[in-house]
């Protein structure tokens, strides 16, 4: 499908649920449906697209504020969200936490700060010991 096609069905609302689906999560999904995905009101959309190794950092900025932490979730997931973010959500829900612990983006003094809250990360990437 063109951008075209898709900005076309799109705005139709002719795609449905599944198809926005399978395309927010197909990493040869291009970086400008991506961006168009992410304002999508379904949150599954949104979550796939967060989780999606091809999304442009800025978006994965936009979605670190999503209403919903399972959208966030996936974003701290995501290899290529800036360190900045995952320093952000830091202090967010517990599983959020956890989860950037888990990211080798994930500044160490990020690490340093979660080693008290999960002391059998300490194998983890960027975890300092």
């Amino acid at each position: 499908m063109t951008i075209k096609e898709f900005k076309i069905q799109y705005a139709l609302g002719s795609l449905s649920e599944f198809a926005k689906e399978k395309l927010a999560f197909d990493r040869r999904t291009s970086k400008e449906i991506l961006t168009i995905l992410s304002t999508d009101k379904n949150s599954d959309v949104r979550y796939k697209v967060a989780g999606n190794s091809n999304t442009p950092k800025e978006i994965l900025t936009k979605l670190s504020d999503d209403k919903n932490w399972y959208v966030k979730w996936n974003v701290v997931t995501n290899i290529n969200t800036p360190p900045n973010i995952l320093v952000n959500l830091s202090d967010k829900n517990t599983h959020i936490r956890y989860v950037i612990a888990h990211n080798s983006s994930t500044p160490p003094e990020v690490c340093n700060t979660l080693k008290d809250q999960y002391k059998h990360l300490k194998d983890l990437p960027g975890y300092l010991k």
